[in-house]
């Protein structure tokens, strides 16, 4: 039977479910997403990591994969606190899909509409576009899987990055097919019987995803499921929350690994060595932070992250269309994000929020509701067919 000393503190002795600085993070790394697509959108020069030209991630890539090792820790013990599977995904569709569904709506109906007023004056043949049609945005793109990027002809010209009307949406269909893997993985016993299953999986992904480095296409040869790269490198951050919420009371937890920690990343940064040391020490430092930071109460009012991370993009680019990049960098990011943030707390308030009320019903209301939604989504189609 192993011992701890007395003197040595886990993470899970840090880790208070009720007081920490999780939404602090999540909404300083969406902010940092609104940053990082600043530069592409508004035309300005790409921003690498500190600054760094040689860095092996930009700003937004390194937010995307602290959004995975967070969702990875969270969405473990999501589902370990809840009392069945099913309970489990219908919580986590309330949280995503209904906000998400809007977000679609809003830009089919108000932003897309108001740059096709401006461009031709008059919105007659909008619902009649040959080409991306909106109604086509709208299915096209339903279940996150991101299939149609633009709406008609908009944004072809007048704007740094054209064609675009959401580059932050494309993450959402891995961050789900996660949440079904955790599923899977509860299901089968894993969590319970079996966690030293997801340690060695994450270790040989990594293993994987620094061969595929050296030897580019390695990695689909062996899971062709791989040959998206993006999933396999998002799996891993993810599975790196999991490991550190599965082996929390494992885990030691102080200033000295922390500082070790950031040491690390901050040397390996400008080379392929990043990869290899990233996935162990960027979830040290988010949960480091996540429980040593002064910001516990900093959602109190609402989560308004995911509203941010999800309409930062159109907004930046309604910005960029209207010529307010060229004011300069500073003016357009706070521009940006102020819109994005107002927008967010409207998202939570109106939708998210009455969406999450929803996590106690019973299935067969549900299905219900679900078959209703869908009714409601035909007929508002028809009426615009």
């Amino acid at each position: 039977m192993a011992f701890h000393n007395i003197n040595t503190i886990y993470l899970n002795d840090a880790f208070d479910p009720k007081s920490n600085n999780f939404g602090f993070l999540r909404f300083a790394l969406a902010s940092l997403v609104v940053f990082s697509h600043c530069h592409p959108l508004g035309g300005f020069a790409s921003a690498k990591l500190f600054g760094s030209p040689q860095a092996q991630e930009d700003y937004g890539s390194f937010a995307v994969t602290s959004f995975f090792i967070l969702s990875g820790f969270l969405i473990t013990r999501s589902y370990t606190t809840t009392s069945s599977v099913w309970r489990f995904l219908w919580h986590r569709i309330l949280r995503i899909f209904p906000g998400y569904w809007v977000c679609l709506l809003v830009t089919v109906l108000i932003f897309a509409p108001l740059i096709y007023l401006f461009e031709n004056g008059h919105l007659n043949g909008y619902f009649q576009t040959q080409i991306q049609n909106p109604l086509t945005y709208l299915s096209a793109n339903f279940l996150l899987d991101i299939k149609q990027s633009g709406i008609g002809n908009l944004f072809v010209k007048d704007v740094p990055y054209p064609i675009f009307f959401n580059v932050s949406l494309w993450t959402l269909v891995y961050e789900f097919k996660f949440y079904l893997f955790v599923a899977i993985l509860g299901v089968v016993g894993i969590f319970n019987f079996y966690k030293k299953i997801v340690l060695y999986l994450f270790l040989f992904l990594c293993l994987m995803f620094v061969f595929d480095l050296a030897v580019p296409g390695i990695a689909s040869k062996i899971i062709p499921y791989f040959s998206d790269i993006y999933l396999l490198k998002l799996l891993i951050y993810f599975l790196a929350g999991c490991v550190y919420f599965l082996y929390k009371e494992k885990i030691v937890f102080n200033n000295r690994f922390f500082v070790l920690s950031a040491i690390l990343i901050v040397v390996s940064i400008n080379d392929k060595s990043y990869n290899l040391v990233a996935p162990f020490t960027l979830p040290y430092i988010l949960f480091w932070l996540a429980f040593k930071l002064p910001f516990r109460n900093f959602d109190k009012y609402g989560d308004f992250s995911y509203g941010l991370y999800i309409y930062s993009s159109p907004v930046e680019q309604m910005l960029a269309f209207f010529g307010l990049h060229k004011r300069g960098f500073i003016v357009y990011f706070l521009l940006s994000i102020l819109v994005a943030i107002i927008l967010s707390v409207l998202s939570y308030e109106f939708i998210e929020k009455p969406a999450l009320k929803l996590k106690k019903l019973r299935f067969k209301d549900i299905i219900k509701i679900l078959n209703s939604f869908k009714k409601f989504m035909m007929n508002k189609l028809k009426f615009f067919m």
